[in-house]
């Protein structure tokens, strides 16, 4: 029988410390969920104006401590709070943020138990929590046989709650997070984000990518129904990632999105066979931050061959470009799973937890353009319904995450 790690984390943790979570309430809403229904003593760090703005008030059972410290100093003090309140597990949203680093450092040395959370792997209806580590951090095997002999104990899984609202929602509450945290930025002067902290910043460039999705719409319309009319051709895709997503920072050996979409198309022109076309995916969140549209044009002045085989889109949505592509190439995209839930073959070029032999392409990705690796169903099937029973909660971190309503046992 397969324990999943929410029960895990309760039923093994009595005084649990939150440290940074999601943008938005969730985490105030998942203390209070610890506190009177599980009947747990909770810790809440605040880091920045922002986190005390969604989780300023306590209930009985809690206790709130803002960080205005430095970051040098970080590691000491929260190895003094951990000792001095008996803490025994700590949770974060993140696990690559500069103070979950920290956090986890200091889960080891006092031989605490280390939970992170994350946006869903089978996204957009559910959210990731795992112990010791998310995405390549996770300390799951990379072994097929374990997923399948675990398999055999699962039942099938329910469809999950539509709960995800898309963009907007989550929009909403970035711009409340980072209007209070500016506004209040002298109640914690050493505070280091993670990303670029500034909500003008932020409000520019989703204007910008607004209004290029309104420019883009009638041509992106028409490369959809050439797809959907089989007039493109085998194609394999090629998505990008946030340009500065954890993902590409600390989980691979390229320096940017861009050194790695110009080695996939080094690799393309000198070993793609000539009736192969790639379509390039833009990421959908980065569409107003960063294009790469100079960088495609300059390659294909270069190469003038790959006229007419090289495509960068935008807003075609990811299950048309499943439905009628032939493979996948990744950095280590969750785009990768969905690729594989509908049986198609992928090869990742950065570090992934679901780069597994007979899942994933094993061979250099000049073989890949040729013979591609054909996932193995059942074991992909496998993976997939362990991590749903283990690692995924249905919910999204901008709307609601669905908790248990009794206390778990």
């Amino acid at each position: 029988m397969i324990v999943d790690n929410l029960t895990e984390l309760v039923t093994s943790s009595q005084r649990i410390l939150l440290l940074q979570g999601p943008i938005g309430p969730f985490f105030k809403y998942f203390a209070d969920w610890l506190v009177n229904v599980q009947g747990k003593y909770v810790y809440k760090l605040n880091f920045n104006a922002g986190d005390k703005f969604y989780f300023s008030s306590a209930l009985e059972q809690q206790s709130i401590i803002d960080y205005r410290d430095t970051f040098e100093n970080f590691e000491a003090f929260l190895l003094q709070l951990c000792q001095e309140n008996e803490i025994d597990a700590l949770v974060c949203f993140g696990d690559t943020r500069p103070y979950h680093q920290v956090a986890k450092r200091v889960s080891e040395q006092l031989q605490y138990s280390f939970w992170a959370f994350e946006e869903g792997y089978f996204r957009p209806h559910y959210v990731t929590l795992e112990k010791e580590g998310v995405n390549a951090y996770s300390t799951l095997p990379r072994n097929k046989q374990f997923f399948l002999q675990q398999a055999e104990n699962l039942t099938e899984y329910i469809q999950p709650i539509p709960i995800a609202k898309g963009f907007f929602p989550m929009a909403k509450l970035a711009t409340q997070y980072y209007v209070v945290a500016r506004h209040r930025e002298e109640q914690f002067p050493h505070y280091k984000h993670h990303r670029v902290y500034n909500l003008n910043y932020y409000i520019k460039l989703w204007l910008i990518s607004g209004l290029k999705r309104v420019c883009r719409y009638v041509k992106e319309k028409r490369f959809i129904r050439k797809i959907e009319q089989n007039k493109l051709g085998d194609f394999y895709i090629l998505p990008l990632q946030v340009y500065d997503d954890s993902q590409v920072k600390v989980h691979c050996d390229f320096d940017s999105v861009e050194a790695f979409l110009i080695y996939v198309l080094n690799s393309f022109v000198k070993n793609a066979p000539k009736s192969l076309s790639l379509v390039i995916k833009h990421h959908p969140m980065d569409r107003g931050f960063i294009s790469y549209k100079n960088v495609i044009k300059c390659y294909l002045s270069e190469h003038p061959e790959l006229q007419g085989r090289v495509f960068y889109v935008y807003d075609v949505p990811m299950p048309v470009l499943l439905r009628y592509g032939k493979a996948m190439v990744t950095l280590n995209s969750t785009s990768g799973l969905s690729a594989l839930i509908h049986n198609m073959p992928v090869m990742t070029l950065g570090l992934a937890n679901y780069n597994i032999p007979d899942i994933t392409h094993q061979g250099t990705l000049e073989e890949f353009w040729h013979t591609p690796q054909q996932p193995d169903e059942k074991a992909f099937k496998a993976y997939h319904l362990y991590h749903l029973h283990k690692t995924q909660i249905n919910g999204s971190f901008y709307n609601k995450v669905i908790l248990p309503e009794e206390k778990i046992e």
